[in-house]
């Protein structure tokens, strides 16, 4: 065999291992970025379910139905001042944008956060859009824009019926889906 066919034979075999290489390589980067998202997931759902956010949306109801119905509350809202009844929802629509955030560039996939809370993301924003608005002069022009994106963003989810395809698609107990 002359030395020119050993040669070629050589580089097509370090060929096959570099691309051999950067297959494992990519695989490896695809499972950590699998975890990392796991783990932003899990957090955001313990935060989600926390006793501080169910705090916050037991309060907003009656906060809201006083906005409604108080035109001196409004106004104080409007304002820039501090409005102390609301501060529990200023908090929850900062987390809800970073939440719309992590979506947005790709830190947790839409499809993880859609699968459980898009009802939730598109029916709190109906409660806490009008808010979100009256307290942008307050608290800057981007207040709760990342969050009403995503309210948007699950309304066109819900309403594309993804989400009814993904949960036609469980296992019910046969004993207790006929009632």
């Amino acid at each position: 065999m002359d030395a020119s066919w050993v040669a070629a034979v050589a580089a097509v075999a370090s060929v096959v291992i570099v691309g051999i290489a950067a297959i494992a390589a990519l695989l490896q980067i695809r499972h950590i970025r699998n975890a990392n998202e796991i783990t932003v997931y899990l957090r955001l759902v313990e935060r989600i379910d926390s006793p501080q956010t169910h705090a916050a949306f037991s309060a907003m109801e009656p906060l809201i139905a006083r906005l409604k119905a108080d035109p001196e509350l409004r106004a104080r809202v409007a304002s820039t001042q501090l409005v102390t009844e609301f501060e529990e929802i200023v908090y929850l629509v900062r987390f809800l944008d970073n939440v719309a955030m992590l979506v947005l560039t790709g830190g947790v996939a839409e499809r993880l956060i859609f699968a459980e809370y898009a009802d939730d993301i598109a029916r709190l924003w109906e409660n806490v859009g009008e808010v979100t608005y009256l307290r942008r002069g307050a608290l800057g022009v981007h207040f709760g824009a990342a969050y009403e994106h995503l309210a948007m963003r699950a309304k066109a989810y819900l309403a594309s019926g993804k989400v009814d395809r993904f949960y036609s698609r469980l296992q019910r107990d046969p004993r207790l889906s006929g009632r």
